[in-house]
């Protein structure tokens, strides 16, 4: 139902990756430009997001709701000569590639692992620890997730309404 959730698929499961975007990239978005499929649905099952934030950076994520295989999401971060790839929900594997090579990355362990956002933001709370994002990320997705529910409902590219 829409207007307990406030979208589908790309609130509920997409939301995690499109948070995970806004934190690595840390910049405000410039323009989005959303495909919806709601598949006869009250709310959105499949969709696909293209974004150009105002530092340059482009991103395109896919969201399905339908899709018959279990699992499968990954960040796959580009760059002039390589890229890395990563597990999108919980972290459990790494690659990385040197131009077309692909590199051993060390393997993730306890001691690498950040803890559970929970734990951090309770303890930000309570002041024994600093939080590992700032409110402003928080603003940005909630600006992107307007603008891919905007322009999905337009068809037109759009831009978040707050002025830097």
């Amino acid at each position: 139902m829409p207007e307990l959730s406030g979208g589908g698929q790309a609130y509920d499961s997409g939301a995690h990756l499109f948070n995970s975007l806004c934190w690595a990239v840390e910049s405000n978005v410039a323009e989005v430009h959303s495909f919806i499929d709601n598949c006869g649905a009250a709310v959105d099952i499949n969709s696909s997001v293209n974004i150009r934030f105002k530092d340059g950076v482009f991103a395109a994520i896919v969201i399905s709701g339908n899709c018959p295989s279990p699992g499968g999401t990954h960040m796959a971060l580009i760059f002039d000569n390589g890229r890395i790839e990563v597990d999108g929900w919980g972290g459990g594997w790494i690659r990385v590639y040197d131009g077309g090579e692909q590199l051993d990355p060390p393997p993730i362990t306890e001691e690498m692992s950040a803890g559970s956002p929970d734990d951090n933001f309770i303890d930000a709370i309570l002041g024994r620890a600093e939080p590992r994002t700032s409110p402003m990320n928080g603003i940005i997705q909630s600006e992107l997730m307007d603008a891919i529910y905007e322009s999905g409902r337009t068809g037109l590219p759009a831009r978040p309404v707050r002025k830097d």
